[in-house]
């Protein structure tokens, strides 16, 4: 193998490895004779002849004409390029079928990760729905449980008014039976609108107003005007209607006045019998 066409075949590889297309650059297809081939070449480089190109020469696409040319020219580094493209091309789809299946994977494993999740997610809600539900009956129960202790309670609360009510109704029957027990104790000591006090005196005595006797050593006259004031104020009881206590304890007054009247009046007696 002669140095020129063992660097070809390395050209050739270089090429095929770098994916350069020379058939495309130089407008051929992988059918086309080295006739053809040198036809292409000659039609291709006008366009980047140094004489036509001027200042936009490009040296390094002139070269790689020229070498597409020798390369696809020479039968064994045509057929060194067109195995290595190839073998590049079924790599790449290799390659980009690997992808896809690694895409694919990739694809599945992230649906079945989705999956997965909503799946957590589904559990994780139906557990806090489950979580929300027993709170409410939790809360509900605990309402019904006030709302009967409270209506136990009122029940109660009834109950207590109730005995409060009656034993006040009674303590008030009884102290009303009480009064009227007094009053008909007081009444046949009373005599409001006038009479005398039955007793030893009788009223026939006549004590001077002057004369004092008692503890307090009240004049008799006093006495008289505590009676008299005593009287009028049963009567004003009387009027006004108001509660039974009150009279009661107007006449209790009226009777102790007419009491001691009726003492100093035995007492003065006693003493003008001594006298005699």
């Amino acid at each position: 193998m002669s140095d020129d066409n063992a660097n070809l075949l390395r050209l050739a590889s270089e090429y095929a490895e770098q994916e350069i297309d020379l058939y495309d650059l130089l407008g051929i297809d992988a059918l086309t004779t080295k006739q053809d081939i040198h036809r292409a070449w000659r039609t291709a480089s006008l366009k980047y002849h140094p004489d036509k190109a001027g200042d936009r020469f490009d040296a390094s696409k002139w070269e790689l004409l020229e070498r597409a040319r020798d390369v696809l020219s020479d039968p064994s580094a045509r057929a060194a390029y067109d195995n290595a493209s190839k073998a590049k091309l079924l790599r790449r789809q290799e390659r980009q079928a690997m992808d896809q299946q690694r895409r694919r994977f990739a694809d599945d494993l992230e649906a079945r990760e989705q999956a997965s999740m909503q799946q957590r997610r589904d559990r994780e809600q139906a557990r806090r729905e489950a979580v929300q539900r027993e709170r409410e009956r939790l809360a509900e129960a605990e309402r019904v449980r006030v709302e009967d202790q409270r209506r136990r309670n009122e029940a109660v609360q009834d109950a207590e008014d109730l005995a409060e009510a009656k034993r006040r109704l009674q303590a008030k029957k009884d102290e009303k039976a009480r009064l009227k027990q007094v009053r008909e104790t007081l009444k046949p000591h009373l005599t409001v609108d006038g009479g005398n006090k039955s007793g030893p005196a009788g009223g026939a005595v006549d004590v001077p107003g002057e004369y004092c006797a008692g503890p307090d050593d009240k004049c008799f006259w006093e006495l008289v005007c505590d009676k008299l004031r005593a009287i009028q104020h049963v009567r004003d009881v009387k009027k006004r209607g108001t509660a039974e206590g009150e009279l009661v304890e107007a006449e209790r007054k009226l009777l102790e006045v007419r009491n001691r009247i009726h003492e100093v009046e035995i007492k003065y007696q006693r003493e003008q019998t001594s006298a005699a």
